[in-house]
């Protein structure tokens, strides 16, 4: 039977007036034209490939060159057992060929922080890489996937490293010398200069030295003692660490002349920055307080010498940087256990009023587990929960017969031309303290170890040579930058 044409369309206007009522098939478009859509960028030549595995085309290209941003999904699937990362058209490329997912690079990449060229194995440039000139020139900026993978090393054992996560040892790249200069295997018989590399796995590439131009208009004076010398203007110099040094009233940011102790001179007269980060340099062990913190006694009790921040009453804020130089377990005798603590570094390492203050008599200390190390030599705890536990009991007469020897010491301190022409402040209130804690009948045999030990950390520190107290005065003074 024919229809009329008028009954067809009549149905049809019918359908579309009560489709409300049917069930809804747009909301699964829309969910899809909504869905968020994350940006991939190669770092390889890269086929294209269906759901099953097969090569196909995106947007009529069945190869999509190194350096080019698709569009996709961050999250990876698996097709016959490898990672895939989905493409908006239904397609996929390979995972190992994607070096920045959202602008942020992916591990198992080298970021490159200048222009470089490509080479091969005997250090000479490449005019073809990756099937393209074009890749033969790479931008400042660009992630590359490194051949090879990071392993762990000796401290201070390689030109080229990076610093681990405990932010003291250290791990690298291995890297090919040619011909006095370093390279990094990028894979396909390409390298690149490890001198322009800025950054490995989002970590940032440390050296060992580097040289730098000096731009001042005449000579300067740099170092102490024996290692005083002079750089003239323009001269390159080879320096190891960067550190703040105290320069009259405040602090500058400084690099150390490689093979000295004291050659500092200020990062501000040097014409361009190193490429690839210094290590910092202090004397004494620095940590950062990891939230705002309390300052503590030799019995694990809060100190009351306090300030007020944002509102809540503590000693260090979040961020401060706390010289120490000793790590050890301290039992609370009121919680019944051990914790671990630094012992702050004499008052003579710091200009910081606040922080002089809060340890004017050496005898403060900080929890680990509110901070975290950031440079100076890596302390290890002097004692055993054990041990610290025995600590906690009253001292007797006998266990403070040290501690009356190095009291008995201090006429022979004042009479020293050190004690007479340095600052003594410090010395003089870890005394008081130790006659307070030697007349106690209630003293833990931890504060009397403790104070001990202080005291007879700077008695020592006055008998030294004068020059070689100068310097070590100079040095105490570094901070991290």
């Amino acid at each position: 039977m024919k229809l009329n044409k008028k009954f067809v369309y009549a149905s049809i206007a019918s359908i579309l007036a009560i489709s409300p009522m049917l069930p809804a098939v747009m909301p699964s478009n829309t969910e899809v034209l909504a869905a968020k859509t994350d940006t991939l960028t190669l770092n390889h030549n890269s086929y294209v490939y269906t759901a099953q595995g097969k090569r196909t085309y995106y947007n009529g290209k069945g190869t999509l060159r190194m350096g080019t941003t698709v569009n996709g999904n961050a999250k990876t699937t698996s097709i016959n057992g490898k990672s895939y990362y989905p493409l908006t058209s239904g397609v996929y490329v390979k995972a190992a060929n994607v070096d920045v997912v959202n602008k942020q690079v992916q591990d198992g990449n080298l970021e490159l922080n200048y222009n470089s060229y490509v080479y091969d194995k005997n250090g000479k440039r490449l005019y073809k890489f990756r099937g393209s000139k074009k890749n033969t020139h790479l931008r400042k900026g660009t992630p590359l996937k490194y051949s090879g993978s990071v392993e762990k090393i000796d401290r201070n054992s390689k030109q080229y490293f990076l610093v681990n996560d405990d932010n003291y040892n250290q791990s690298w790249l291995p890297y090919k010398k040619i011909g006095g200069k370093y390279y990094y295997n990028i894979g396909a018989g390409g390298y690149v200069n490890a001198a322009n590399v800025g950054q490995i796995d989002n970590k940032p590439l440390y050296t060992t030295d580097v040289s730098v131009k000096v731009n001042t208009t005449s000579a300067i004076r740099v170092g102490t003692g024996k290692e005083r010398t002079s750089i003239k203007p323009g001269e390159k110099v080879k320096v190891d660490r960067v550190s703040q040094v105290l320069s009259g009233p405040s602090y500058r940011a400084s690099y150390r002349i490689s093979g000295t102790k004291t050659g500092f001179f200020a990062t501000s007269i040097v014409n361009k920055k190193p490429r690839q980060q210094l290590l910092n340099y202090t004397y004494y062990t620095y940590v950062s307080a990891s939230k705002n913190t309390d300052a503590y006694d030799a019995n694990g009790q809060a100190r009351s010498n306090l300030t007020a921040i944002n509102g809540a009453t503590t000693s260090f804020a979040k961020g401060t940087f706390i010289p120490v130089d000793e790590v050890l377990y301290i039992w609370n005798n009121k919680e019944n256990k051990a914790e671990l603590y630094y012992h702050l570094a004499p008052n003579t390492t710091v200009s910081d009023i606040s922080l002089q203050t809060i340890n004017k008599d050496s005898m403060t200390f900080v929890k680990a587990a509110d901070s975290k190390f950031v440079s100076g030599p890596l302390l290890k705890p002097v004692n055993t929960v054990n041990e610290a536990k025995t600590d906690a009991k009253a001292a007797t007469e006998t266990d403070k017969q040290d501690l009356q020897k190095a009291i008995n010491q201090d006429e022979k301190v004042k009479a020293s031309e050190n004690y007479q022409q340095y600052r003594h402040e410090t010395y003089d209130a870890a005394l008081a303290y130790a006659k307070q804690i030697n007349s106690s009948n209630t003293a833990s045999l931890q504060e009397v170890k403790q104070i001990t030990l202080t005291l007879k950390n700077q008695q020592n520190s006055w008998f030294l040579p004068a020059d070689e107290l100068k310097v070590n005065s100079m040095l105490a003074l570094t901070r991290p930058l």
